[in-house]
């Protein structure tokens, strides 16, 4: 049976709760700010390297140059701009079009016969013996422009995915998600030597396609990027009079570029990897205390950087991310 139903929507992202493990309204809150801190540090972090006002000025500039330049040819600088632009518009939104009707033909193929391993998720209520983190929620943390998710019985589903529309643009985005498990202070698990390993894992199925426009005059490189990042968190929840916070035990954290196109002018689809191990985060049994329930926070991301106008990065036709409950392992 399964043990997961969709929750209402969090101001951070679509959430989906497990009603087996409920969690109380002050550790709900606590985890919607904490998502909201994290979802700051991405925004931080996905800023684009120059503002748009500052990329417009240095758009004027080249354009200044290059009026210097082609003027002494006798050329139209005007019309050799709009010709620029024109092709570039015309080539990248025909290439768009075309990616995007393969992955919906590819779309329907896949819901008729299927590629990914049919299955359900369930997240079993473990028994007193049993060590492993229990799953209590999942949020999608991040979701890029254009980018779709939706809890399903399977695992959640990502779709869609960001492209640059604006002329000489740039865009640092993601989309991914974290889960939530937890082990109560009955079911750790003693260790004569006081350490702990937890190695949680994924299942990653689907694509990615990614294009980057040829080098432009004006604009430049044409980039598209995209790197898996996956982190664990272990901590414990401290209340203080403003109320829960997370305690950090230990964390890990992996950045894997995934696909890297520059100025190819073509589209290349990388696969996902299926089974995908999560960092592996060891500690010592002073790091937290017994009598309290240890948290793990697992985080699957798609970091993504796009440069000049037409370059993508779609779910090639999806992405489809499962978590799994796993023992807390005494070393």
């Amino acid at each position: 049976m399964k043990t997961c139903v969709q929750g209402a929507s969090d101001p951070n992202g679509l959430v989906l709760n497990n009603p087996e493990q409920q969690l109380s309204p002050d550790i709900i809150e606590a985890l919607s700010l904490r998502r909201a801190a994290h979802l700051d540090i991405l925004e931080l972090h996905n800023q684009s390297d120059l503002s748009p006002d500052i990329r417009k000025k240095l758009l004027e500039s080249k354009q200044l140059l290059y009026r210097t330049v082609v003027e002494t040819t006798g050329l139209d600088i005007e019309k050799f701009n709009a010709e620029l632009y024109d092709i570039a518009t015309e080539k990248n939104h025909q290439i768009a079009n075309s990616l995007k009707l393969r992955i919906n033909r590819w779309q329907g193929w896949r819901d008729r016969v299927g590629i990914v391993p049919p299955m359900v998720v369930v997240f079993p209520p473990p028994a007193v013996t049993d060590h492993s983190f229990w799953w209590a929620q999942t949020a999608v943390s991040s979701i890029a422009p254009d980018t779709r998710a939706d809890f399903r019985d399977d695992g959640l589903h990502f779709f869609g995915g960001p492209k640059v529309n604006n002329y000489d643009g740039e865009m640092h985005t993601s989309f991914g998600a974290t889960a939530l498990f937890a082990l109560q202070p009955e079911r750790i698990p003693t260790s004569a030597s006081g350490w702990f390993m937890s190695s949680p894992h994924v299942e990653i199925f689907g694509g990615i396609v990614a294009f980057a426009p040829d080098w432009d005059l004006i604009q430049g490189n044409g980039i598209a990027s995209c790197n898996l990042v996956l982190r664990q968190t272990v901590f414990q929840w401290k209340f203080g009079q403003s109320g829960p916070v997370a305690g950090i035990v230990n964390q890990a954290e992996s950045n894997e570029q995934w696909i890297y196109l520059k100025n190819t002018g073509y589209s290349r689809h990388a696969n996902m990897p299926g089974f995908k191990p999560i960092p592996p985060v060891g500690f010592h049994e002073s790091q937290f205390n017994r009598n309290e329930q240890l948290m793990a926070e697992i985080e699957v991301r798609f970091d993504i950087y796009l440069n000049t106008t037409g370059a993508l990065l779609w779910c090639d036709p999806e992405v489809l991310l499962r978590n799994f409950q796993w023992p807390l392992v005494p070393v």
